[in-house]
């Protein structure tokens, strides 16, 4: 099934493959919104921009509905075929469509593509998605970057320690700036939070986007989609000034420097992972669970993250097998008694994994040692 909307006596340049529900609900009820002239919650400046781009584009975002980062890239594509007459752009809900996803060799979402090409994937904001089409953007970001006066403070990184280091700074009437790649960090990735005290569950978006607005209510500049590059100190410039240097080109400047730039997925580091990174290897089990719906995939870890993945995915796949590194899992007992209660789960332990196998379009299976006997098995 599928289905367009429009405005009466319009022809539809917003576009639904599939069924819009789970959380592409809220995608489609925005998109009808939007569509009758309800104003959305971006600023004037980036509507302009979006206006304004010299293209003539159809997009495409292939999705799954268990998946809790495709809902912004999908409203942000929404918006700029909505905004700008020259684009539509298309949800594909993967588990409706398996033909054109074993066929352009989906396995990770969401996952974009702008006349047939691929573009880009995983989480995406409006603002990233328009700079990346907006062939100028860069240039006017650094320019824009490069007038601003010096901070009293600029924190380098967007998650929860930058933000606080933000907000307490900005309590104190100190002149404050945030440099982030993508505002939130890693808890925008993160599914379920349960261990923020006062907080007994909440999601990683919700729970970052309640964050931006919190910082929002005091005066922070908060410059984000922007990646550090290097970094002078005080004792090396002539203005005594600390210089933070952006790939863009950008310099700011600031009389103190906090540096808070978080964590990352743990990655295996072997062979195969980065040439296969999206096409077969996989961080959120949520996002790209249902492409793998009748496969057997493996999951690397034994900790709380590992198992829970684990268990997720046994509802979905033909086979999990779990590698573990140590002689015994790490994760709370109650979900090592779920996982063993599984009848299509394998634990595999005291494994070190060292090679991701592929065919050079996809994965095709991963090798590892058996750390007792040096046996290596696939």
């Amino acid at each position: 099934p599928s289905f367009g909307v429009a405005k009466a006596g319009e022809q539809p340049r917003v576009f639904f493959a599939g069924l819009p529900m789970g959380h592409e609900f809220t995608s489609l009820i925005l998109a009808l919104l939007q569509v009758s002239g309800y104003a959305p919650k971006v600023s004037d400046e980036v509507l302009n921009q979006i206006k304004g781009l010299n293209l003539k584009a159809n997009f495409d975002v292939f999705v799954s509905l268990s998946c809790h980062n495709c809902p912004d890239v999908v409203q942000a594509l929404n918006l700029i075929a909505i905004y700008n007459p020259n684009t539509t752009a298309t949800m594909i809900d993967g588990s409706f469509f398996q033909d054109e996803v074993e066929q352009r060799k989906i396995m990770a979402v969401p996952m974009v593509f702008q006349d047939n090409e691929h573009i880009g994937q995983g989480r995406m904001t409006l603002e990233e998605i328009v700079a990346k089409l907006d062939t100028n953007s860069a240039e006017k970001d650094a320019a824009a970057l490069n007038a601003k006066d010096a901070f009293d403070v600029l924190v380098i990184g967007g998650g929860p320690a930058g933000a606080t280091a933000a907000i307490y700074a900005a309590r104190k009437g100190i002149n404050t700036g945030i440099v982030a790649e993508r505002f939130g960090g890693q808890v925008m990735d993160t599914m379920d939070i349960e261990n923020f005290t006062s907080v007994q569950k909440t999601q990683g978006p919700k729970f970052a986007a309640e964050m931006e607005a919190h910082v929002r209510e005091y005066d922070v500049d908060i410059m984000n989609l922007q990646r550090v590059s290097k970094i002078k100190g005080a004792n090396q410039t002539a203005n005594g000034l600390v210089e933070v240097e952006l790939e863009n080109g950008a310099k700011l400047q600031s009389k103190t420097v906090i540096l808070s730039t978080g964590a990352r997925w743990r990655e295996m580091n072997v062979p195969g992972e980065q040439e296969y990174r999206t096409r077969g290897v996989a961080y959120c089990p949520h996002c790209d669970g249902p492409l793998f719906k009748g496969k057997r995939v493996a999951v690397i870890g034994g900790g709380n993250s590992g198992v829970e993945a684990a268990i997720d995915l046994a509802g979905i796949v033909e086979h999990v097998t779990l590698v573990e590194f140590d002689t015994k899992l790490r994760a709370d007992q109650v979900l090592q008694n779920k996982l063993h209660s599984l009848p299509n789960t394998t634990v595999i332990m005291n494994a070190l994994s060292t090679e991701v196998l592929g065919d050079g379009s996809q994965v095709t299976g991963l090798k590892y040692k058996d750390r007792a006997t040096d046996e290596e098995h696939v």
